[in-house]
């Protein structure tokens, strides 16, 4: 796609992503955003915007004693349409990788793998119809269990469950408590659905639809009722990667962050047994990417924050509100690795073989989003005080678009409050813009040059 013929799909979100945060953070520099009736400085209103449009979940103010009810429903509005608009380009990516075909035609002819949307308007528009069902049902939850159990006006209960049900499918990890969730650390009916719903945000629209529609198919067969699609007896391997994924990383983050806060004082310790192991699932879940916490970050074992690093890292799935390299590409690095170790020359997953594009392109990601996460370490280690376990959670929280914040972000210099913005835009669209350039760009050699093997290892 030659830059004569318009803006690269590239260009375009980035240039929509960036038009979207300064909008927001013009609306949040606003007086009437705060509730003190003053004027919020343009570095932490541009960091807010950045942050809600990514849905990442880092403030460098507190949210609710800061910004009102105008605040609140902008960085709600930004969540909300942050969300769609990278699953909506996350989508055309899929069909770009589907083969070389101009985007035109593409659009026109093709849909998203596990989808059974016929085009394009279609597909969002079925993304659209999940986001709005799920956030729904976590709303109801919420808003019932505000009025019964918490004794919230009708209007705040309704209020703020809009706001953690969209902050909750959307992996964006804002809450409207200066706490986050760690007042609702004994309530497992606001900590369950709440985990529930990002865990199932986190698996994908094409693992959720493809789920859907198997689920409608099994129904319509024990009800003798005809269905005008079929699918696969064999599940799609995207979704059986992501959904074992998911659980292995669910059961090793909730094992390891339980066996390593149980006893800690400052986190689980004090909590009852079922509230122990509820607490470790919530936070297991959340670094993939929706960042709300129920226990004191800041208090936590260096090792649990190791492991969390790794969580945030990964993250969820691709065509999802979640950041990280995503699952998808973990697992393909993973079979390299294996592939590689049993002399074998092609890698294989599930009785299925991967094209060698797709695993440069998993290279590819996870090269440059380490050399990101390398280097704006470096960075805010020589500008700030930070240790260097503190300032790797706040980055990879960036980066992975999470949220969980070990007391940082408020305390940052300037500078370094806008380098943070720049890590977790990178996070939200970096990822994406490599693979859509990889599809875009790829170019054929009429000649190779003779073969020789450097030592390595």
């Amino acid at each position: 796609m030659s830059s004569r013929k318009g803006l690269q799909p590239t260009q375009v979100v980035a240039g929509a992503f960036t038009a979207i945060i300064l909008i927001g953070t013009l609306l949040l520099t606003l007086p009437i955003a705060t509730n003190s009736g003053k004027a919020t400085s343009f570095i932490d209103a541009l960091f807010t915007a950045t942050s809600a449009t990514t849905v990442t979940g880092l403030s460098t103010l507190d949210v609710e004693a800061h910004w009102n009810l105008f605040g609140h429903t902008v960085i709600a509005l930004l969540i909300e349409v942050g969300g769609f608009g990278i699953v909506g380009f996350a989508s055309l990516v899929a069909i770009l990788l589907e083969g070389r075909i101009s985007l035109k035609n593409r659009i026109l002819t093709s849909s998203e793998a596990g989808s059974t949307a016929s085009n394009v308007r279609g597909l969002l528009f079925n993304v659209l119809k999940i986001m709005l069902f799920f956030q729904g049902i976590l709303f109801l939850f919420l808003f019932f269990r505000f009025i019964t159990e918490y004794k919230y006006e009708w209007n705040v209960a309704l209020g703020h469950a809009a706001f953690h049900a969209m902050s909750a499918f959307n992996n964006a990890g804002f809450a409207l408590y200066s706490d986050n969730m760690i007042g609702f650390a004994r309530d497992g009916w606001i900590l369950v659905p709440v985990f529930m719903t990002v865990f199932i945000a986190s698996i994908g629209f094409p693992t959720i639809t493809e789920v859907r529609d198997r689920a409608k198919l099994r129904v319509a067969g024990w009800l003798k009722k005809p269905m005008n699609y079929t699918m696969p007896a064999q599940w799609s391997l995207n979704s059986r990667i992501i959904l074992w994924g998911s659980l292995v990383l669910l059961v090793i983050g909730t094992l390891a962050i339980g066996a390593m806060e149980w006893n800690n004082p400052k986190t689980f310790g004090p909590l009852p047994f079922a509230d122990k192991i509820v607490d470790s699932i919530f936070a297991s879940v959340m670094p993939r990417t929706a960042g709300f916490n129920s226990v004191d970050v800041a208090a936590m074992q260096p090792s649990t924050w190791l492991v969390t690093d790794i969580l945030m890292f990964i993250g969820g799935a691709s065509i999802s509100t979640s950041g990280g390299i995503k699952i998808g590409t973990a697992v393909v690095l993973f079979f390299i690795v294996y592939t590689e170790i049993r002399g074998e020359t092609a890698v294989n997953i599930g009785n299925r073989r991967l094209p060698r594009s797709m695993q440069r392109q998993a290279l590819t990601i996870v090269t440059i989003t380490s050399f990101v996460i390398v280097g704006a370490t470096m960075l805010l280690r020589i500008s700030t005080n930070y240790s260097l376990d503190q300032v790797l959670f706040l980055v990879f929280s960036a980066v992975g678009t999470v949220g969980l914040d070990p007391g940082l972000a408020p305390t940052l210099p300037d500078a370094d409050k806008f380098l943070v913005s720049l890590l977790m835009l990178f996070g939200r669209l970096g990822p994406i813009v490599v693979a859509t350039s990889i599809a875009l760009r790829r170019t054929r050699r009429h000649f190779e040059y003779p073969k020789e093997r450097p030592l390595i290892g």
